[in-house]
C-alpha cells in the first residue's frame, strides 16, 4: 500500500508548506527531503535546491505576518503514479479552508473566528524508495491565481538561455512541472490540470461546450481481451480525442475510462453534435482490431453555454447528460436540460 502512504505524505507536507500553526512541524517534514531536493512555490523567488533552504524560507521573517491561522482540508483529490519500481509521482490538489484568528497563536481554538477564506492549492511530489527509506526529489505547490515557473526556454534569448539549459535543475524541475499536469498513459491533462486550462479559459473567453465522454461496459475489455489491450483502447480514445478536437480544445483525461473536453468557441450546437459523432463512430471501428468479439460503444453527455458559467456547473451539467446517455441507451449523446431530455 505504498501509493496510499505516500498520498498521505504529500497532504502532510502541503499542509506544513502552508504555514499557519502548522509550521510547528517542519522539522517532521524536512527529515523525508534529499539534500539536493528541488521545490518550487506559486512565487517567483520560491525556488529552493537544499534542505537548508527549505527550512529558512519557512522560517524567514516574511512567513511571520499572518501565523495566526489554521487549514482545515474542505475537499481533496491525490493519485500516486509509479515512473519506475522505486520512484513515484504524486499528484494532487487540495481545497484549503484558512481561518484567521484576531488574538496570538497561542490563543484557544474558539478564538479563530474572526476571517475565513478558501484557496485551491495544486501540488506533484517525486519521491524515491531508498533502503527502505522514503525521500522526497522534487515539490512543486502552486496556487492557480499565481502559478509559476522557475524559467521557460522559450522566453530566454542570448547568455540568459545558456544559463538556462546548463542548469540541470531547472531543467528537471520544469520537466517534472509538466509531467504532473499530465496522465501518463495517454498524454492527455490529468483531472487537476484539466480543470485549471477550463477555468483559465472560462475566465478569459466565456462560455463554450463541455463534452463528458465514458467507455460503455470497459471492464469486460479488460476482462476479455487483458489490461494490456485494455491501455490500448484507452490510448486510441485519447488519439481520437486529439483527431477530432484539435489543439484548441483543452482534452482531459479524468480517471479510468471517463475523459472530458472543452471548446470554448462558437462552435454551433449542429457542429458539437457532428463531432460527438465522430468520437463514437470512430470508437467503434476500433472494435474490428479485436475481431468484432466486444463492441466499443461510448457514451457522451453534451452541455453549452454562451455567457459566462462556472466549471463546476459545466461539469455538473454535462455529467448528467452523460447519466442520462448511459441509463437511456448506450452508445448515444444527449444534451444537458433541466429535464436531462432531448
Amino acid at each position: 500500500m505504498i501509493e496510499k502512504e505516500l498520498c498521505a505524505l504529500t497532504k502532510q507536507l502541503m499542509l506544513t508548506c502552508m504555514g499557519g500553526r502548522n509550521l510547528d512541524k517542519i522539522q517532521e517534514i524536512t527529515g523525508f527531503f534529499t539534500n539536493n531536493a528541488v521545490v518550487i512555490g506559486s512565487r517567483s523567488d520560491e525556488f529552493y535546491t537544499s534542505v537548508e533552504q527549505i527550512e529558512n524560507a519557512l522560517n524567514n521573517d516574511k512567513w511571520k505576518e499572518g501565523r495566526n491561522y489554521i487549514c482545515r482540508p474542505v475537499k481533496e483529490w491525490f493519485q500516486c503514479i509509479p515512473l519506475s519500481e522505486k520512484v513515484f509521482l504524486v499528484c494532487g490538489n487540495i481545497r484549503l479552508e484558512m481561518i484567521f484568528g484576531s488574538g496570538d497563536a497561542g490563543e484557544a481554538a474558539q478564538d479563530y473566528r474572526a476571517g475565513l477564506s478558501e484557496a485551491d492549492v495544486r501540488v506533484s511530489v517525486v519521491w524515491k524508495l531508498e533502503k527502505e527509506q522514503i525521500h522526497a526529489l522534487h515539490i512543486h505547490f502552486s496556487l492557480p491565481e499565481e502559478d509559476f515557473l522557475p524559467c521557460r526556454a522559450e522566453e530566454l534569448t542570448g547568455t540568459a538561455a545558456d544559463e538556462y539549459h546548463g542548469s540541470a535543475d531547472r531543467k528537471e524541475a520544469a520537466y517534472y512541472k509538466k509531467l504532473s499536469e499530465r496522465d501518463l498513459m495517454t498524454g492527455l491533462y490529468n483531472r487537476g490540470s484539466f480543470e485549471k486550462y477550463v477555468k483559465l479559459q472560462l475566465n478569459e473567453v466565456g462560455g463554450g461546450t463541455f463534452y463528458m465522454i465514458d467507455l460503455d461496459d470497459f471492464k469486460a475489455v479488460n476482462d476479455t481481451y487483458g489490461h494490456v489491450a485494455g491501455d490500448r483502447v484507452i490510448t486510441g480514445m485519447a488519439g481520437i480525442l486529439r483527431e477530432v478536437f484539435g489543439e484548441s480544445a483543452v482534452i482531459g483525461r479524468l480517471g479510468g475510462d471517463e475523459f472530458a473536453v472543452f471548446e470554448n468557441g462558437s462552435n454551433s450546437r449542429k457542429e458539437s453534435e457532428e463531432k460527438a459523432r465522430r468520437v463514437m463512430q470512430a470508437y467503434r471501428l476500433m472494435s474490428e482490431k479485436y475481431g468484432n468479439e466486444i463492441l466499443l460503444s461510448c457514451s457522451i453527455g453534451l452541455y453549452r453555454e454562451k455567457g459566462k458559467d462556472t466549471f463546476e456547473n459545466l461539469y455538473s451539467c454535462a455529467d448528467e447528460a452523460l447519466y442520462f446517455s448511459k441509463n437511456s441507451y448506450k452508445g448515444t449523446f444527449h444534451w444537458y436540460y433541466r429535464q436531462c431530455r432531448t
